[in-house]
């Protein structure tokens, strides 16, 4: 099954949602691309505000979010590959913070 991509059912924000001005060529990176969603990450050149962007292909058509973010690629990225937390993780950091 081909991605959203390779079904070209997505183009990149013409414009930043912070200053309007037109994104320029290779200031959008994908992060995740499996069969039916797709995650890009966008920095807009002039203003250097960054966007996460959702595209989700589900039976009625495509749904599209936009997150402006203080985040950089290389934070998203650090977050994409660091280690998953568990609910124990969780319920141990607040044992930690009563203490």
């Amino acid at each position: 099954m081909s991605t959203i991509q390779e079904k070209n059912l997505f183009k990149v924000p013409k414009e930043c949602l912070k200053c309007g001005k037109k994104y320029s060529k290779g200031c959008a990176d994908t992060l995740i691309s499996e069969d039916n969603f797709t995650i890009f990450h966008l920095t807009c050149f002039s203003c250097q505000t960054s966007v996460i962007f959702h595209v989700v292909l589900g039976k009625e058509g495509v749904l599209s979010v936009g997150t402006l973010t203080d985040a950089g690629k290389e934070d998203i990225e650090k977050l994409k590959n660091g280690k998953i937390i568990s609910v124990d993780d969780v319920i141990e950091a607040y044992q930690e913070m009563k203490k």
